[in-house]
């Protein structure tokens, strides 16, 4: 009697534990679980369909074998993938998409992701590896309390439990074997193809850091050039000049640098360079035809930084002083001369010229070389009957007076011109001279004399002002200009000893 208390009490004790075990395991929500019910519905599902197949048509229970059979066939086809692999995917080796191939810096990026996928898919296999080995320990410990339990009480109950867990356990201890042999090939695939890529990694990045190097020499050679250029040219806008000759060449060094450190292939390097300047000069002309103006401008020394410069485009004239010559356009502000008094009647604009203007439109430039003074002139119209003789030495007077100091500074800067030009005997002339043009009303009379291309307005207001109060204040110069007269009779009309009909 005390026997079979005691055994009553060890299987209740043990169906407390079996509970607690069970309970475990439902709480643990494993995906291993999941597929094996599934792979056991599906079995049952099958085992039920063959089963009532068996019966036949000719059943009493024919109808609802019918509908039953719909049912399970249904059943069957949602439960198909576990029909002969319970566990699914979770025993498949990760699929790798090929790795990328490093050929620039910016395929680092790719890389690491790529390492930090792997190593995802890595933690994702030993992740499944850890839920599995769980659920076998705890299978492990409930087939002992079963096999207990048959040993103190032998129960078919117990006995189908503890052949139904078996069963299941062999089939995780199966998928045990088969992940482990899974995580051990893709650990050598992952483990290669990180290698390789580390050692791309390392390659570029020693590549760029040689790019680097060379990129930083290219700039501390251009920089030392700029210093001596600084030091010993002293002319500033050709100092200007070579420093933006010298940036070019240091760019076009690092992007020669560049392109040829990252195409491996010297032919298709040409070639591409080829190519893309063809392309380039079709679709970008006016850029292409500009950047060769800055070269034609550059080399030939046509323009510099500070000329004063007249652009014409059309029916538009700008005059100003040039601030930059970049590569694709000419950087002018335009000052306050006759022009912007007469035709724009506006000044201070900056204003950009295309550099392929060189070639299609007509630019002047006024201070040329060592030449910073240009020719300029005063008219001041006379009547006929004025003494024309006595006008002419006024003006010629006061222009030689004024003009002294450009005239001086002209024929030096002549002298020096003619080391580079054939310069006619007339050219070297640079004296005040005067012209007396017979007008419809009139007689202009026209002084022309040096002027500083950069103040022209100023010398000539002075000039003009001098002429005309000199003018006003002899009795024989009369200046012309127009009026209208009233004519009575015979005797108020005009003489030939007095002024015209405008004067």
């Amino acid at each position: 009697m005390l026997l079979m208390l005691h055994a009553e009490q060890n299987v209740e004790s043990y169906t407390e534990r079996l509970q607690r075990i069970d309970s475990t395991i439902d709480n643990l929500d494993s995906i291993w679980l999941k597929r094996f019910e599934n792979f056991k519905s599906y079995h049952n599902v099958l085992k039920e369909i063959q089963e009532l197949e068996k019966l036949g048509i000719e059943s009493p229970l024919a109808p609802y074998q019918t509908h039953r059979l719909e049912t399970l066939h249904k059943q069957q086809a949602l439960l198909e993938q576990y029909r002969n692999k319970p566990f699914g995917e979770l025993l498949d080796r990760p699929v790798l998409e090929n790795p990328p191939t490093l050929t620039n810096p910016f395929g680092i990026f790719e890389a690491l992701s790529f390492i930090k996928h792997i190593g995802l898919l890595k933690s994702n296999l030993q992740k499944h590896k850890y839920e599995l080995d769980k659920i076998i320990s705890i299978m492990s410990k409930k087939i002992e309390i079963l096999n207990e339990m048959q040993n103190i009480e032998s129960n078919k109950k117990y006995k189908s439990m503890l052949d139904e867990v078996s069963e299941e356990m062999l089939e995780l201890q199966s998928a045990r074997n088969i992940l482990d042999t899974t995580i051990e090939v893709f650990d050598k695939d992952a483990d290669y193809i990180e290698t390789n890529l580390e050692t791309q990694i390392k390659g570029q990045i020693l590549k760029l850091v040689y790019i680097v190097i060379a990129i930083v020499f290219s700039i501390v050679i251009a920089f030392a050039f700029k210093l001596l250029a600084r030091k010993y040219i002293l002319h500033h806008e050709r100092a200007y000049t070579t420093n933006k000759v010298i940036n070019v060449i240091n760019i076009t060094v690092i992007f020669f640098i560049l392109l040829f450190a990252y195409i491996d292939n010297a032919t298709y390097a040409v070639a591409f360079v080829g190519f893309a300047s063809a392309g380039l000069a079709i679709a970008m002309k006016d850029m292409f035809m500009s950047t060769l103006g800055w070269l034609v401008i550059v080399v030939g020394g046509s323009i510099h930084v500070g000329d004063r410069i007249r652009v014409k485009k059309d029916n538009d004239v700008f005059i100003g002083d040039v601030l930059d010559i970049s590569m694709l356009r000419i950087t002018i502000y335009e000052d306050i001369t006759l022009t912007a008094y007469t035709d724009n009647h506006r000044a201070g604009r900056i204003i950009f010229i295309p550099n392929n203007y060189i070639f299609t439109n007509l630019i002047s430039n006024y201070t040329y070389g060592d030449l910073t003074n240009i020719w300029d002139s005063v008219e001041v119209r006379i009547t006929f009957s004025s003494n024309i003789s006595k006008a002419r030495e006024i003006a010629l007077e006061i222009a030689t007076e004024h003009s002294k100091v450009y005239t001086e500074q002209t024929k030096t800067q002549m002298r020096k011109m003619r080391d580079r030009f054939a310069l006619a005997h007339s050219a070297l002339n640079v004296t005040p001279r005067v012209f007396s043009i017979v007008k419809d009303n009139g007689i202009d009379i026209s002084v022309w004399f040096q002027n500083y291309a950069f103040l022209t307005l100023r010398l000539k207001s002075i000039i003009s002002q001098e002429i005309v109060e000199r003018f006003l204040k002899e009795s024989d110069i009369q200046i012309a200009y127009p009026i209208t007269r009233i004519v009575y009779d015979e005797n108020n009309g005009l003489s030939m000893q007095h002024s015209s009909d405008n004067g």
